[in-house]
């Protein structure tokens, strides 16, 4: 899989902040060019229809472009400033909700803006034998559902693994440190052994209401041995 698909990229922008100053800015544009034509016509070219509509002047138009796109410009630099910086650290042990824990998966911000939850999901494949005598739910899947499956593989929730409900809403916290950001995911011991990946998809919205997406590879599959040359 392209490594590209595990790093932070930004999914979607807020109309209100930039796709509606480039709508007006577009606008505001052909409008210019409009009159801008229009000034090098005759006059009486000029005086028939349709050359004489008008929305704005010339020099309005001009003082309208200039404010919008410092508007646009001024945006794109506080979208860099403010961007949350989605990080997270995978260690063994040292889980808060979960004592046997052998991989324990922690979240944090460490960008300059906050980072409020849009959504997570999860996605997880299960090894060889259980995934044959358990029905796992394919793609991504909601916590209900997650929850679902790993009780299919024999998981106990208060032995086995810790799934902290993080919905919509939640702040992610701003901190340097990745065992005291948010605790998402504790495996033991058994949940290791009939796992061969689990992954969180988490989406955050920022202060200028942009929504950002980064995949955690919690889990991850163990590589296949390559075919030996040799005869």
């Amino acid at each position: 899989m392209d490594e590209s698909t595990w790093s932070q990229r930004r999914v979607s922008t807020s109309g209100k902040t930039l796709q509606l100053p480039r709508a007006l800015l577009s606008f505001t544009l052909v409008d210019l060019v409009w009159e801008v034509i229009k000034t090098n016509l005759n006059d009486s070219v000029r005086d028939a229809w349709p050359w004489r509509f008008t929305v704005l002047d010339t020099s309005t138009c001009a003082a309208v472009v200039a404010l919008l796109t410092g508007i646009i410009v001024t945006r794109s630099q506080l979208s860099q400033t403010m961007r949350p910086a989605l990080s997270w650290s995978g260690f063994k042990g040292h889980s808060r909700e979960l004592a046997d824990s052998s991989r324990t998966v922690t979240l944090i911000n460490a960008g300059g803006g906050r980072s409020v939850v849009h959504s997570v999901t999860y996605r997880i494949r299960a090894a060889e034998p259980f995934a044959a005598d358990a029905a796992i739910l394919p793609g991504w899947l909601s916590r209900p559902q997650v929850i679902t499956s790993l009780t299919a593989l024999g998981l106990d929730p208060d032995e086995d693994y810790f799934l902290l409900h993080l919905g919509p809403g939640a702040a992610v916290p701003m901190t340097n440190t990745g065992r005291e950001g948010l605790e998402l995911l504790a495996l033991g011991p058994r949940a290791l052994e009939r796992l061969t990946a689990f992954d969180i998809r988490v989406q955050v919205i920022d202060a200028l209401g942009d929504v950002h997406e980064r995949r955690l590879q919690c889990v991850r599959p163990l590589p296949q041995p390559r075919p030996s040359s040799r005869p």
